[in-house]
């Protein structure tokens, strides 16, 4: 018998008491299916090691092995996404119904840098490769910084994002100094 009919035979002979195997240690039957799928490519490739005259106690050991592989591979998943930073907050208002006080809350939230670069360049009035000049960094740092910045404090605020042009005279309820400068930020 040659290689592909010898797998087919026992394909016919194993599957059920495999699929039982999978399901019985807590798979569905979807990756029931996978894990004896898997089994068998393995059966395939090592098809030399396979016994001829009982390949089932052999599958049991493939598919354990791969189970172990799955399990293995899904707690590695799982600790991925316990390291990955939670999901953005879900936009609840417009800019428009941003308050003084919630701006001056959400610049406190913010690390030094960040509040830093946005107030240079949104109160402060600085172009961007002034504020760059002024912090002592490439145009282009300055550009990814100030991104990150407007992103961040848009999250704070609960806002889809802060435009890039917005100024203090353009949100409603945000009064300046006369320099230019929001108050300083409580906290």
């Amino acid at each position: 018998m040659d290689a592909e009919s010898a797998l087919g035979a026992n394909f016919d002979r194993c599957f059920v008491a495999l699929h039982r195997y999978a399901v019985n240690r807590g798979l569905s039957r979807a990756d029931a299916d996978d894990l004896v799928a898997a089994t068998f490519e393995v059966a395939w490739r090592r098809r030399d090691a396979v016994p001829a005259d009982d390949p089932l106690p052999w599958l049991y050991g493939v598919a354990a092995n791969v189970l172990r592989n799955r399990r293995r591979s899904d707690r590695r998943y799982a600790r991925l996404l316990s390291r990955l930073p939670p999901a953005r907050a879900t936009v609840t208002r417009d800019l428009s119904e941003v308050s003084a006080d919630d701006i001056r809350a959400a610049l406190a939230s913010l690390g030094p840098r960040d509040r830093e670069v946005l107030i240079l360049v949104a109160w402060d009035g600085l172009a961007p490769h002034e504020a760059a000049v002024a912090l002592g960094c490439s145009n282009v740092a300055l550009r990814s910084r100030l991104a990150r910045a407007r992103s961040r404090l848009a999250d704070a605020l609960g806002v889809r994002d802060v435009p890039r042009d917005v100024a203090p005279g353009q949100i409603p309820g945000v009064d300046t100094k006369p320099t230019g400068r929001p108050e300083a930020p409580h906290g």
